[in-house]
């Protein structure tokens, strides 16, 4: 069954992205595919169902919504991705264009992933 989308935007988030970059943490250095060795991607389902695939190998799957709160980094209202497990920091979800998802973990210090539309 199809989860109930709070917002038109969030549609796009279904289907299936490359990671391309990350950056933040403490030292706020950017990471990429290439400087770590392992390629990343992660797809999202209409039911509600995350997946993460490293070096094509499934890594993590969980079920995920979204929520509306205060961002972290710009103290605006945004769209968050939560993550059913505990364990999971809920991101702020960004678009630019139709083809790059920007995700920022909602603590300070955290990471901001970039990825790209899998067509």
């Amino acid at each position: 069954q199809s989860m109930q989308v709070p917002d038109p935007e969030l549609q796009k988030i279904f289907g299936k992205w490359q990671w391309v970059s990350s950056s933040g943490g403490f030292a706020g250095r950017t990471v990429t595919p290439a400087r770590e060795g392992y390629t990343q991607r992660i797809e999202f389902s209409n039911e509600g169902i995350y997946q993460k695939f490293k070096n094509d190998s499934l890594a993590d799957r969980k079920q995920f919504s979204f929520l509306r709160k205060e961002s972290i980094q710009t103290h605006e209202p945004v769209w968050l991705l939560s993550f059913a497990d505990e364990s999971s920091l809920p991101m702020a979800v960004s678009f630019s264009g139709h083809d790059t998802l920007m995700l920022d973990e909602q603590v300070h210090d955290g990471f901001g992933y970039v990825y790209a539309r899998i067509k």
